[in-house]
């Protein structure tokens, strides 16, 4: 048989894999630079996974360590797109990122070096946080007639707008209301106020937002006093129950039936009188 050189060998292994390329998967992901804290982080992609394959998009909080934050399964569907909103009302600001983990397709498990060189698996996104940038003024736990007024003064603003949005119980929703505000400070701060009327006590939130997007969002309390007063629960006396006597038992006397008394036996007499017989009877007849 005639045998190739080595060379030969080698060189069509690499022809063939040129001819016929593996075919890798790919998952890309984009997500937002820079966001305002509070307002979703949206994260987009595509994948050529075929259908009812999945993965886990992961944020992690990345300041010193990474933290897992939050995760959500993606199930791949026919479209092979797909959307996420992760909530973002109670993060810190800072540094993060979210990464593509745990893909699982026909029951097997794929790695990141799996998948093909144009897959994007990992953002970083900074988050900041708008919301020190007001000041309230007017309180936040009010009384129902005078609610709610939000006052304040946001920095930087000057003489401008406002937008605010009031959410509230019972699906209680208001706005968006514009509101004006006024420079009165040496550092261009603008004030504000409205009142929103609001039809029960209760938890409210303010959602404030001006031209260059969310600022931030701000809990106000009503209580209702008229409520507390007209619920006042009366006290009604408490009859303690009266235990029963405890029945007491008096010992009875128990008379004993009188012993028989004992009576002497009738037989001495007898076989005394019968001995006296037969002795006359012996004499007698000895006679």
């Amino acid at each position: 048989m005639k045998r190739y050189p080595l060379f030969f060998t080698i060189t069509l292994l690499m022809l063939i894999c040129i001819a016929y390329p593996v075919q890798a998967y790919i998952i890309t992901i984009d997500a937002p630079k820079t966001m305002i804290k509070g307002t979703p982080l949206t994260v987009t992609g595509s994948t050529s996974f075929p259908e009812d394959s999945y993965f886990d998009l992961v944020l992690f909080y990345s300041k010193y360590t990474a933290g897992e934050v939050a995760r959500t399964r993606v199930i791949v569907d026919k479209t092979q797109v797909f959307r996420v909103d992760f909530d973002t009302r109670n993060l810190e600001k800072g540094q993060y990122k979210v990464e593509v983990h745990n893909v699982v397709s026909d029951n097997e498990l794929f790695v990141e070096r799996q998948l093909g060189s144009s897959s994007v698996v990992r953002k970083i996104v900074q988050i900041t946080d708008r919301s020190d940038e007001i000041t309230l003024t007017s309180p936040q736990s009010q009384q129902i007639a005078q609610a709610l007024t939000i006052s304040g003064r946001m920095r930087g603003i000057g003489d401008g707008v406002l937008t605010v949005r009031l959410f509230g119980p019972y699906e209680f929703m208001h706005g968006p209301q514009q509101v004006i505000t006024k420079k009165g400070f040496a550092d261009n701060s603008g004030e504000f106020s409205t009142t929103i009327p609001v039809p029960s006590s209760g938890e409210y939130q303010a959602s404030i937002s001006d031209k260059s997007g969310y600022i931030g969002e701000y809990t106000f309390t009503v209580s209702d006093p008229s409520q507390s007063e007209g619920t006042a629960l009366t006290t009604e006396p408490t009859e303690e129950p009266t235990s029963a006597p405890t029945p007491v038992i008096t010992p009875e006397t128990i008379i004993a039936p009188p012993s028989p008394t004992p009576t002497q036996s009738s037989f001495p007499f007898i076989s005394l009188l019968s001995a006296i017989i037969g002795a006359v009877f012996i004499l007698n007849k000895k006679d």
